[in-house]
């Protein structure tokens, strides 16, 4: 199978998961992708990410939390900053394998039955974490997910889509400033549209299917899923 059809079969598979339950495109994603194509990971990733959340934020807008989403964003900017300046000093390969660890601690608390109550506090934690792993590797869904599992599933899309639309739009920008990410990642991700779109639709027919309880179980699977690849997937 050549690689481009491999490429976009992924995409599909991670734009309708990231449709159905308000994350994944970046966690399935991304660790393949890494190995495939590895200059798709994190510019145009994250690009493809920012197209994705903002159709969904628009789509679910009236299940937005205003006060939430703005604890978020600030958290999500401070990891988005910081995750900028460790990738001009530090080789990140190292910081996956401290990132994977912890995320697959917080699906361990997560099974004992233990879900992170939404407050300021565990806001901003989560969404440093996600801002932080999100510019790093494109794939910083896992924190947010787990801290908003209990909630009902239109309010994990919308919430989690709008946060990641301005934590997508700051990362790259980060990214563009620190000479990360240029004119080349925009045309990686001119070509990985079709694929992105596909699975945009595809998500039609799975939206209605899955209940509440299977979303919960489907973040745990992903998030568990990105930190063993955060860890062993090193190129």
């Amino acid at each position: 199978m050549p690689d481009i059809v491999l490429v976009y079969f992924i995409l599909i598979i991670g734009a309708c998961l990231q449709c159905v339950i308000g994350f994944g495109l970046g966690l399935l994603c991304a660790p393949i992708l890494y190995w495939l194509m590895p200059e798709l990971v994190p510019g145009p990733m994250i690009l493809n990410a920012l197209l994705i959340t903002s159709i969904l934020a628009i789509k679910h807008r009236g299940a937005i939390d205003l006060k939430q989403t703005g604890y978020s964003i600030f958290g999500g900017a401070v990891g988005v900053l910081i995750a900028a300046s460790v990738m001009l000093q530090v080789d990140p390969h190292q910081y996956r394998i401290l990132l994977g660890c912890c995320l697959l601690i917080a699906v361990g608390l997560s099974l004992t039955g233990w879900s992170p109550k939404l407050t300021f506090i565990s806001n901003v934690l989560a969404s440093l974490a996600s801002g932080f792993i999100g510019t790093t590797t494109s794939a910083g869904g896992a924190p947010m997910g787990l801290l908003y599992q209990a909630q009902n599933k239109d309010k994990i899309k919308a919430n989690l889509s709008i946060f990641f639309v301005f934590i997508n739009l700051f990362g790259i920008t980060a990214l563009l400033v620190t000479g990360t990410a240029d004119s080349n990642d925009l045309l990686l991700f001119i070509k990985c549209l079709p694929a992105i779109l596909i699975g945009w639709g595809l998500s039609y027919f799975l939206n209605n299917k899955i209940n509440e309880q299977s979303i919960r179980i489907l973040i745990i699977v992903v998030a568990t899923f990105s930190g063993l690849a955060l860890i062993f997937f090193q190129r």
